[in-house]
């Protein structure tokens, strides 16, 4: 990935991170992943973890385009804020039973999704097994499976309503703005990122930019990066809600959230420097909008609406993701019989897996950044085929993949279970960069130029801020 040069005027015509810099940043970083890995029986998982963590940062400074005009201040603050909610909540019991009863409490919510799914679509939202009282289920003894459409879709129509409503009177806002405050003050960032960025613990990464629409035009690019990085590394309220629905651990789904705030915004601003003066730097006393709904039964029509939108794209978008990696796999699974009858010899081709698969290439590919992550070795092939999954297809299927190898006897440790919730928790996959473009660049016609240029850089940034969340919250979680 070569370094990113913004299109605003940059004041210093020696800007830019020199090459002896990034080398070096290179070199080190190298040496602690592999110092890591060769004495990890010595430093063990923490160990792993904290190596993984100086890796990440230091992957996206090696990139930055200018760390001579990094402002430190918002980046040590930034991810003081990140440790302090990690330790809140992963090692006070107190804060930690909080979080435990707000994820039973989203467990409880989506039974008010299941009543309503019940009473449209009747068994077929019954997802219970036979054991444990499942109509639906009784029906295939041997080869029953997920009804997806049926149970996982629905909350999603509720709880883009709930939101809307939430918007609409106002209360979405006023937290998003009390967090913003806090930002704003100890980061020293501009309000309208800090707003859009805190907007992103319950909203989408095309609705939080909404909060502040008005700004999105005249948004320096530092600014819109800070922006787009936030959408690929948070998750919607929604889809918060329907991650735990698939079996993801809720302390650390609702963990990795709020972490993601501090943590995409600093990273953003060490990948891309700001070099302008934006409007609402130190504020959050933006212009707020007037709610677009005439009343509250307006709002939750429009919000189920909207829902129903985004639960089709995402049953659509499994449906043809799901064909393609069917489809690769039996490419994949072609290539050795093929090499083998144009006259190879078998022996030439005795390190080749017979069962090569998108998976397989998933795992190999990303194991290193599972094992950094502060997973156990048994562990770290499956965790890194889920991570390849969500970055090349989406996150619902990587949870779903997750969801199935739950039900196998040998299928992860416990902690390892809990840190791929924290790296799988977040909208980075390539299809978001294409859903940005339309969705922000839709508010700004004018940016899409550069919002287009920073797409891929803001998906590897909010990509790594996934697994330095993980990282960090391996040094904390217990074996």
């Amino acid at each position: 990935m070569q370094p990113f040069e913004t299109s605003t005027p940059i004041k210093n015509s020696t800007s830019g991170t020199p090459m002896q810099w990034r080398l070096g940043i290179a070199l080190v970083i190298v040496l602690i992943a592999l110092a890591s890995f060769f004495l990890r029986s010595l430093i063990g998982l923490k160990g792993q973890s904290v190596a993984g963590v100086i890796f990440f940062f230091g992957l996206v400074a090696l990139f930055s385009r200018d760390l001579r005009s990094v402002n430190w201040h918002t980046i040590i603050w930034g991810f003081a804020l990140q440790m302090i909610l990690a330790i809140l909540v992963l090692k006070v019991e107190f804060v930690y039973t909080i979080i435990s009863s707000i994820g039973g409490v989203i467990k409880k919510f989506i039974g008010f999704s299941d009543a309503g799914a019940q009473f449209v679509f009747g068994n077929l939202a019954d997802a219970r097994p036979p054991a444990i009282g499942g109509t639906w289920s009784r029906l295939f003894e041997s080869n029953y499976m997920f009804q997806f459409a049926f149970v996982a879709l629905p909350p999603i129509l509720f709880v883009s309503a709930f939101f809307t409503l939430l918007y609409h009177f106002g209360i979405l806002q006023k937290c998003v703005k009390l967090l913003a405050r806090i930002m704003v003050n100890l980061m020293r960032t501009s309000g309208a990122e800090t707003l859009s960025v805190s907007a992103n613990v319950f909203m989408g990464q095309t609705e939080a930019p909404l909060i502040v629409k008005p700004y999105v035009p005249r948004m320096t690019n530092s600014e819109l990066f800070a922006l787009m990085v936030s959408g690929m590394a948070h998750i919607s309220g929604g889809m918060m809600v329907v991650y735990i629905n698939y079996g993801a651990d809720p302390v650390a789904v609702l963990t990795t959230c709020v972490m993601a705030c501090p943590c995409s915004l600093y990273l953003a601003k060490l990948f891309l420097p700001e070099n302008s003066t934006p409007e609402t730097l130190g504020t959050v006393n933006t212009k707020s909008e007037k709610s677009p709904y005439v009343n509250a039964v307006d709002a939750i029509a429009s919000g189920t609406t909207d829902g129903l939108k985004l639960a089709l794209n995402v049953g659509a978008m499994l449906i043809v993701f799901i064909a393609f990696v069917a489809m690769s796999d039996a490419l994949l699974a072609g290539i050795k019989p093929i090499l083998l009858g144009l006259g190879l010899s078998p022996d030439s081709l005795s390190i080749w897996p017979d069962d090569l698969s998108l998976r397989k290439v998933f795992g190999w590919g990303f194991a290193p950044a599972a094992f950094l992550m502060g997973i156990e070795m048994n562990d770290i092939q499956k965790v890194g085929s889920l991570l390849g999954s969500k970055l090349a297809i989406n996150e619902h299927y990587a949870y779903l993949q997750m969801k199935e190898w739950k039900t196998l006897p040998d299928f992860m440790t416990e902690r390892s279970y809990q840190l791929t919730a924290f790296a799988l928790t977040g909208f980075a996959n390539f299809s978001s960069v294409g859903i940005q473009l339309g969705g922000i660049g839709a508010m700004a016609p004018e940016r899409r130029g550069d919002l287009a240029k920073l797409g891929a850089r803001a998906l590897f940034v909010g990509f790594i801020a996934t697994l330095l969340n993980a990282a960090i919250a391996g040094i904390l979680i217990n074996s």
